[in-house]
């Protein structure tokens, strides 16, 4: 549970403490109305007293705040002060660090009020340009945003947690008009991530600590005005679009997790990775990338000391539409995973004499196609609903790939599906198209499983009369192909045999 109220927040605070700052011209005055503008855009006020003495105004006890569905958050800025330099520049001076509230409600109905501060010492900030193309650069040699307190219901909970970065350098650039565009870069020589928590009903305890090096953040973000951004399914429609990608050179973590007597810890290192997101055209990406993971877990309730895992690649996407739409969208899954391998020990519990080979594993399965979304995955209503909230109209198998234990199976094939014909296949949608498999080294594989013991001789003979139902040799040593297609009036053929 705090774990959810955690994450839920962040992205209010974020969301509150990245717009704040934003905008800027040759004036201090225009710079301190745009800041006013985009908060007004993005649903928050921002407000102070002005004090203009010579060449700089001076905005006293800044407040902001902003309302979102389940709870609001505030923050008292401090001092601004906006200095016009002689080139026609604007320099910034922020309070060295400010606090942040956020209320808002649980899943379960409590009321979550975390109280935050941000600290930002030494920040440097200019911004040039004129009213409606500003561009700002900035530097400080650290930053932090930690929780100090948090209450559920009036009752203090046993929780920290604080993100850093050093190193931090960046700018972005604003345009101004009907519709709103922010572009921005954060490079950071490290960030880090420290977060422990007690759960006061049962007493189980978390610990993590994180840290990347190399940070490189890009985004881009369209934001119309007069939208509404307490609806994420509304701003989708009006135009909006955020689109992202962090990068680094690498990251490690380690984590501690205890409860009822039993504890386990995990430790990981990745090489470089990515990851890009967005929100746009009425849907969103996820895709995260990583290279050269090592991670070893340990714990009481483990049957070994120690299990480690190491592969050479990883990577999981997912795009999707969020809005209803009267056509098919685009869709896309990719889970791959290259170069996996495991300890001896945990080879040793199920393959003591080594009879399978340890070559690295590899899983992949690369899926596109189309879908029509009948209701906005936005509306929270969709997930209590009974009624599909979408018709599948296409299905891709890009690529199908696992190795393992000396054997590989690999495929792909293309499916379409008539979404008025629910009786063919008695409830979904008839599918046309087909399938091809290829499976090297199966028989050889079930043949060791076999003489370990792990797999019982009649039931392999029964997997082996199934697999010659759906698979011919190919004459290439122990290689098994397989073409399943479905006709347009609904037959299912095996390599020229029909099943159904």
């Amino acid at each position: 549970m705090l774990l959810r109220i955690s994450a839920s927040a962040g992205a209010i605070v974020a969301a509150l403490a990245i717009a704040a700052p934003a905008s800027a011209d040759l004036t201090a005055a225009e710079v301190w109305a745009s800041w006013k503008a985009l908060a007004e855009r993005s649903g928050q006020t921002i407000s102070g007293s002005e004090t203009k003495s010579g060449d700089t105004l001076t905005v006293r006890d800044v407040t902001m705040a902003m309302e979102t569905p389940t709870g609001s958050a505030s923050g008292a800025m401090g001092d601004i002060a906006f200095t016009e330099n002689r080139d026609g520049s604007v320099s910034i001076r922020l309070a060295p660090e400010y606090p942040l509230v956020v209320s808002t409600t649980s899943e379960a109905g409590e009321r979550v009020e975390m109280k935050m501060t941000l600290r930002q010492r030494d920040l440097s900030m200019t911004a040039r340009g004129n009213a409606g193309a500003i561009a700002y650069d900035f530097a400080a040699p650290e930053a932090s945003f930690a929780l100090d307190q948090m209450l559920v219901d009036g009752q203090p909970m046993d929780m920290a947690m604080e993100m850093s970065a050093r190193g931090i350098s960046g700018g972005y650039t604003m345009a101004e008009g009907a519709t709103g565009r922010i572009d921005g870069t954060l490079n950071a020589t490290t960030a880090r991530l420290d977060m422990n928590a007690t759960n006061p009903e049962d007493g189980s305890r978390f610990k993590l600590v994180g840290e990347m090096t190399d940070m490189v953040v890009s985004s881009s973000s369209t934001v119309p005005a007069g939208m509404q951004t307490t609806d994420l399914g509304a701003m989708l429609a009006a135009g909006f679009a955020s689109t992202g990608k962090i990068a680094h050179g690498g990251m490690a973590y380690a984590m501690d997790m205890a409860q009822a007597g039993e504890s386990t810890n995990v430790a990981a290192t990745l090489g470089p990775g990515t990851l890009d997101f967005a929100l746009a055209d009425g849907g969103m990406l996820y895709d995260v990338r990583s290279t050269r993971g090592q991670i070893g877990i340990s714990g009481s309730a483990l049957p070994l000391p120690r299990i480690d895992l190491a592969f050479d690649d990883s990577a999981f996407s997912f795009r999707m539409p969020m809005v209803r739409s009267a056509a098919p969208s685009d869709f896309g899954l990719l889970t791959r995973i290259a170069g996996l391998t495991i300890s001896d020990g945990l080879w040793a519990m199920f393959d003591p004499s080594g009879q399978l080979p340890r070559d690295p594993a590899t899983l992949v399965i690369d899926l596109s196609g189309k879908v029509r979304l009948l209701s906005d995955l936005t509306n929270p209503a969709v997930a209590q609903s009974s009624e599909a909230p979408a018709e599948l109209h296409e299905l891709n198998v890009k690529d199908l790939r696992l190795s393992l234990a000396g054997a590989e199976l690999t495929g792909s094939g293309a499916f379409v599906f008539d979404n008025s014909d629910k009786v063919t296949f008695d409830g979904m949608p008839r599918p046309t198209g087909g399938i091809a498999l290829r499976l090297a080294g199966g028989n050889t594989l079930l043949d060791r499983l076999v003489a370990m013991g792990l797999v019982p001789a009649d039931q392999a003979m029964g997997m082996r009369m199934m697999l010659g139902m759906f698979a011919r040799p190919t004459g290439e040593g122990d290689t098994l192909s397989s073409q399943i297609e479905v006709t347009p009036d609904g037959q299912v053929v095996a390599n020229g045999q029909r099943l159904r």
